[in-house]
């Protein structure tokens, strides 16, 4: 399971929008990120989506009229402890209901009463959307500290292709995980200023503080190293690691998702730099040690994901090497390159938390626990690279996870970024049980 939203409550409210299809999509999504999703829906909700899915998908009961059952008034008082609330999708019937204050139904009551961030997702025709009334609305719900989300473009219900449509579930999921678990304002979401938030009842209660506390990363400096590095052998040739470094990113994107301060120093690849990290470019070995080496002040976790080259040239050519020089082959002495992890794990001082990986083709098992302990290591992960499907270039991996006492962990197949936030997670509450 992807934990990024662990122990997080959040209410999900859905209104009588025809997208309320794709809320039964971010129920399933919330819940597999370890998060207490409490459904509330609009009684015009229910006509297009069965209450029954939601409870099914999110484990708890829907309520939907707010007099019908006493119990479920406790709904209402969930509100003041959650830690987030998505109306998504929201009409432009609730939006107005809400930037009004009324609390006529169980989902305008609960907005009313929560005094955590609330996350507005419009979805509606074009023409509501841009309606001056629906815009006076948006923007009174802005002023007293809403975060709008920005409806996508695409086919409406109505036939035509214009903005107004809800944004899909996977895009929600990541604005939400950004909202709960780092210290940055989402691209396409508008924060209102502190003095116009209202009052909370209770002491930081709309705070970033409040929700960076339950991220398992939360106050923790991670430095990442991901990629291959490259070794020059003349100013057209090299030698390198096979890695796309998928794997690294992967791993920093989800180290801050889960609340931590991230330093990416990556070597020669081809991918975007996740949200809210610092990111270094290297070339070689010895500049990615170089960059390690300056960034581990401070540093609580160190990962080595990246593909070192174990060998470089012992003097690189200014010039290309000529093929006419060496018609009969070309003899090229090679030394070693400094094992990166190793020497962070071998740290007299101000060691941090250290963790390597292991590409193994056979003996894997027997190969990471040596290497575990050469490096002295806390944590390697093993991942066999001879499989087409994982590891190398693929989107997918799988690892086992050693610690010094045996296997930690196992990770099937899976997605590398749904596997990155377990094994962050696994990592985070290993550090924090160590610092207790």
């Amino acid at each position: 399971m992807n934990l990024q939203l662990k122990n997080r409550k959040i209410i999900l409210g859905i209104t009588g929008s025809i997208a309320a299809y794709k809320a039964c999509t971010l129920c399933r999504m919330l819940v597999k990120q370890g998060a207490e999703v409490h459904v509330v829906m609009t009684s015009s909700a229910c006509k297009l989506v069965a209450p029954a899915t939601l409870e099914a998908l999110s484990g708890h009961p829907v309520p939907v009229d707010i007099f019908e059952d006493a119990d479920k008034i406790g709904h209402i008082a969930l509100a003041g402890n959650a830690d987030l609330a998505v109306i998504a999708p929201a009409s432009a019937n609730t939006i107005a209901k809400m930037a009004a204050g009324f609390a006529d139904n169980m989902l305008t009551a609960a907005v009313l009463a929560c005094t955590c961030k609330t996350v507005v997702v419009p979805a509606m025709n074009t023409h509501m959307l841009h309606n001056p009334a629906t815009v006076e609305n948006l923007e009174t719900l802005k002023r007293r500290g809403m975060l709008i989300m920005q409806p996508a473009t695409g086919d409406l219900a109505c036939g035509i292709n214009a903005d107004g449509r809800m944004p899909e579930p996977a895009e929600i999921l990541n604005y939400i995980i950004k909202i709960l678990n780092s210290d940055i304002s989402p691209e396409g979401i508008t924060y209102v200023p502190q003095d116009l938030l209202p009052t909370p009842k209770r002491t930081a209660m709309l705070t970033q503080t409040k929700l960076l506390g339950k991220a398992s990363g939360a106050g923790l400096k991670v430095v990442i190293t991901a990629g291959p590095t490259v070794e020059d052998l003349d100013p057209v040739r090299f030698i390198t690691n096979r890695s796309s470094g998928k794997m690294g990113f992967a791993l920093s994107a989800a180290a801050k998702a889960l609340g931590a301060q991230v330093v990416l120093i990556a070597g020669p690849v081809k991918l975007d730099t996740p949200e809210g990290i610092t990111r270094i470019d290297v070339r070689s070995a010895l500049e990615m040690l170089h960059a390690v080496e300056d960034n581990l002040k401070g540093c609580d976790v160190f990962i080595g994901c990246a593909a070192v080259a174990d060998y470089r040239a012992d003097h690189i050519e200014s010039q290309k090497i000529s093929k006419r020089d060496h018609r009969d082959g070309l003899t090229i002495k090679l030394v070693r390159n400094p094992d990166i992890v190793a020497t962070v794990g071998k740290l007299e001082n101000n060691r941090p938390f250290t963790v390597g990986f292991a590409a193994e083709t056979q003996n894997g098992e027997e190969h990471a626990r040596r290497k575990l302990a050469d490096k002295n290591l806390d944590l390697i992960a093993l991942n066999y690279v001879q499989h087409s499907n994982i590891g190398f270039d693929s989107d997918q991996n799988e690892l086992m996870i050693f610690d010094r006492d045996g296997i930690a962990a196992r990770y099937g197949v899976q997605d590398k970024n749904v596997l990155a936030a377990s094994f962050c997670d696994l990592i985070f509450e290993r550090v924090k049980k160590g610092q207790a």
